[in-house]
């Protein structure tokens, strides 16, 4: 083992060393640089293809790398494009700005989470969920079961507040659209309401779902639940504090059911190293690389039958078995990405 290490160590010290003309690959991703930059690195050993990683910072989560790959459609300098969410990915498509996946790549996912047009899979998901801290709230009596309930006044009566995140970047904007997109005139009315709150002091709307979070987490911040992700309660859940507990929110039957909002990678059209490029896609979306998924920091949900799921018997894995998934139609949100953008941004960042 030692030996080999030191080989990949010599390999990578004479690549760096090297005439500029090795093998390359660029790699755009939108998902944590600490969650992803080890599967590009590894890639790297394993293929000698030099991987130029490009992340986005978590202002700009979900939001600057699509920016930046609309912007270079005329001359694309990325290869392969990972994305921490759906919407965006199929907007790119429609939009013309990725490639045919390579043959029998699609069949290796459930249909459910492939591109109907063949440009991009689907795999590692994460639930919006409601984290609760159970120290504020000892009754389960009181905790939410639905979105709605953030807004609920009797936890300000109980003098604490809710959370969420800006409804402007990540799987906040994404799940903000597939609400408005479902119902344009029910999703406007709770996000005037989010807004009211936070203005009236009763919600803390804060700049990312880490942040929400930690909010929760931490019973000196008063906030008794909010909306976040699974891989942030995950966090929460193993690191943080043991007075949580996680809602699947709307599962009961009948009920609309939990957003559920995978990773998607595809392939940028007219990448300048299109073989290479390939090569990593392939590698990024493997069974192996999703168990890695699901097993490391980021504890995401395999949508792969056969994949093991995170053992954390606090959080549910399957979907549809464990909790109900609400229905959505990715396309359709894909092609209303940016329709209410100026709306929430005039909303959620109003001007001085």
């Amino acid at each position: 083992m030692r030996r080999l290490s030191l080989l990949i160590l010599f390999a990578l010290f004479l690549a760096r060393c090297g005439d500029g003309n090795e093998a390359r690959v660029t790699l755009y991703c939108g998902v944590d640089q600490d969650q992803s930059q080890r599967f590009a690195d590894l890639f790297q050993q394993v293929h000698g293809i030099v991987v130029d990683y490009h992340g986005e910072s978590e202002a700009m989560r979900s939001v600057g790398l699509p920016q930046r790959l609309m912007q270079e459609r005329a001359r694309p300098r990325a290869d392969v494009y990972w994305s921490n969410e759906i919407m965006h990915m199929v907007h790119l498509c429609k939009s013309g700005v990725m490639a045919p996946l390579p043959a029998g790549l699609a069949e290796e996912f459930p249909a459910a989470w492939r591109d109907p047009g063949g440009r991009y899979v689907a795999f590692g998901a994460r639930a919006r969920v409601l984290l609760v801290n159970t120290e504020l709230l000892p009754d389960p009596k009181d905790w939410p079961t639905r979105v709605e309930d953030l807004l609920d006044p009797k936890y300000a009566a109980m003098g604490y507040a809710t959370s969420m995140a800006e409804p402007l970047t990540g799987t906040t904007y994404t799940h903000a659209v597939a609400l408005l997109t479902g119902d344009e005139a029910a999703a406007k009315s709770f996000f005037e309401r989010v807004a009211a709150a936070r203005e009236q002091g009763t919600m803390k709307v804060v700049s990312s779902n880490g942040r929400v979070m930690r909010a929760v987490a931490e019973k000196s911040e008063k906030v008794c639940f909010g909306l976040t992700d699974t891989d942030d309660s995950f966090i929460a859940l193993t690191e943080k504090s043991p007075h949580l507990a996680v809602i699947y929110p709307d599962s009961s039957p009948g009920e609309a059911g939990t957003v559920l909002i995978p990773n998607t990678a595809a392939l940028v059209k007219g990448g300048p190293n299109a073989e290479n490029g390939v090569k990593l896609l392939r590698w990024l979306v493997s069974p192996a690389i999703e168990e890695e998924l699901a097993r490391g920091r980021s504890a995401q949900i395999p949508l792969r039958v056969g994949v093991p799921a995170p053992e954390e018997p606090r959080l549910q894995w399957r979907p549809d078995v464990d909790f109900q998934t609400m229905a959505i139609d990715w396309q359709l949100v894909g092609d209303n990405a940016d329709r209410w953008r100026d709306w929430l941004i005039r909303l959620f960042k109003p001007a001085n």
